[in-house]
Parts: structure tokens; sequence; C-alpha cells
């Protein structure tokens, strides 16, 4: 009994190593990346949604008086590329592409990270002709966002992740691309999440790391959901369309949002739950959490309330 142990021990120590890809090559192909990725590349991210692109940042830069910014970002694979200028495709990289727009203008950029470490110096070489929107180092794009009272971030990929944007920017909304049906909605959100932050005495205050926030708000036809947490000393979550007509769904849907919040205070924010509020409120008490209830008219401070 043993000896069959150890053996499928061995063979799972050895499974896991041999499904990690070790990355021989340093830097992804900056070709790849900006223009020639079957058009999986910057270059064809502006193609796709230049027309959202500045439909949907212009209506968040004109409602929010400028004072929100609006990333439009998707993740890539995209070949590494050895010091003799070869391909490898078998070491793919994750790249992510970026559009901003502002008041100002719009602007595109790339990153990766060296030997696609997700803790590795970031990566970014502008290469090829000029773009149909002007492409600029990340580091242009982030000078720009980290001023704004809130970074809205529209995503168009499935694996998604807000991690390099935690880091980077301050108050960050995710929302997947085509959440928001009605461009009119976006400045519903705005005033909405204005309102939610004016509760907040600073978001860098300590009594708050271990609180996370459930949010309600209607659009003109559609009800939404956002949950946040606490993410070094800044608001971070994301924004979804409530599609639950069922009880069924709102417990779906409740259970989810639960497993991505990171606090064991959870405050309800909004004047109507859409039936969702018992719901929330069982959820909380199985895991052993507290919960309270706040409508947009609190007067207090989230912070003075612990």
């Amino acid at each position: 009994m043993k000896k069959l142990l150890a053996v499928l021990l061995l063979s799972a120590a050895t499974g896991a190593v041999t499904a990690q890809i070790r990355h021989n090559d340093k830097f992804p192909s900056p070709e790849s990346a900006t223009y020639d990725n079957n058009g999986n590349d910057l270059r064809g991210f502006i193609s796709t949604n230049k027309t959202a692109l500045n439909a949907k940042g212009g209506m968040v830069a004109e409602q929010s008086g400028n004072s929100w910014g609006y990333l439009q970002v998707k993740n890539v694979k995209v070949p590494g590329q050895n010091k003799k200028g070869e391909l490898n495709y078998y070491e793919s990289f994750d790249v992510t592409l970026a559009l901003m727009k502002s008041a100002d203008g719009t602007k595109a950029t790339w990153w990766a990270r060296e030997y696609n470490n997700a803790q590795g110096p970031m990566l970014y070489y502008k290469v090829g002709e000029p773009l149909a929107i002007d492409n600029v180092k990340y580091g242009e794009i982030l000078t720009d966002l980290r001023p704004k009272k809130v970074t809205l971030v529209e995503y168009y990929d499935t694996v998604f992740s807000p991690k390099d944007f935690d880091i980077l920017l301050g108050n960050t909304i995710y929302m997947k691309g085509g959440t928001i049906k009605d461009n009119s909605d976006y400045g519903t959100m705005i005033a909405f999440y204005n309102g939610f932050l004016g509760k907040f005495a600073d978001t860098k205050d300590a009594v708050l790391e271990d609180k996370s926030f459930i949010t309600f708000f209607k659009g003109g036809s559609t009800n939404y959901i956002g949950y946040f947490n606490m993410v070094n000393g800044k608001v971070s979550g994301f924004v979804e369309d409530i599609d639950a007509p069922f009880e069924r769904d709102r417990v779906k849907l409740i259970n989810d949002v639960f497993k991505k919040l990171t606090g064991t205070y959870i405050y309800v924010y909004g004047d109507d739950a859409f039936g969702m509020e018992k719901i929330i409120r069982q959820r909380a008490e199985k895991g052993n959490m507290k919960m309270d209830r706040r409508m947009t008219t609190m007067s207090g401070k989230f912070n003075q309330d612990m």
C-alpha cells in the first residue's frame, strides 16, 4: 500500500511539473502583438472596436465631466521571439491590448510580462507603421488614468484577469463588453457610483479592509448588480446586468457573487435589490458574515458605521 501511494504521489508531482510550460524566450513578438497575429493584435482590436470605443468612451467622458477614465481591453496569445527574431508558437505570451478614450482623444497600447511570468517586468515595443489610433507606451495611458475618480474597464475576452489593473489603476469597475445595451445607461451608472464613492470618508481607511459591497441600480430598461472589494485602499469590482427571472437564477447569481467577495462584512447598497435582499442575507448568515443594508440616502459614511 505504501509503495502504491508513493507511486501515485510521484505520478501526480510529475504531471504537475510537465503541465507547466517553462518560457525560454524573454519577449513576445512585437510585430505579432501590434499587427501580425491574424487579427488578434492591436491593429485588429482597433479595427473591430474603434466605433464602440468612441461612442462609449465619449459618453463616459461627457457624463462624468472627464473625471472617469475609460478602457477597452482584450487578452490575446502572441508567439514568443528569440534573439534571432525567430517566432516560437509553442511558448505563447499573454498580451494585453488596451484602447483608451478620453475628452482629449484616443490612445492604444499593449503590454506583456518578461518570460510570461505574471510577476515579471512589463514589456512594450513600438514597431511597424502608424495605426488608426496613436500607439503609445502603456505608461502614457496609465499616467492619464491614475488621477481619475474611477476607471471603467470593458473587457472583450473570456479569460480576463483584473490583476494588472488592480495594481496599476485607482478605483476600478470591470464590465464585460456588451453588458450595457443602451449607451444612456453609462450616465446612470456614473451618477450612481459617484454617489456610492461619496459614502466613503477615505477608501484608504484600514477599517474597510475586510469589507465588501454589493450594489444595485437600474438603467433605462436593465437592472444591474455590482460587487466590490477593497484592494490596496481602492474600490475594485465588477458590474453585470441582471438576467435572473426565476428564484433559482437569483440564488445562483448571489452564490456566484459571494465566491468573488473577500470581505467578512457585507454592505448591500442601493434603493432596490430586485428581490435579492433576502437571498443575500441568508447567504451571508450561511458564511458567518455580517450584512448591513444601506440606501442611497444614507446620511453617514461607511467608515463611520463601523
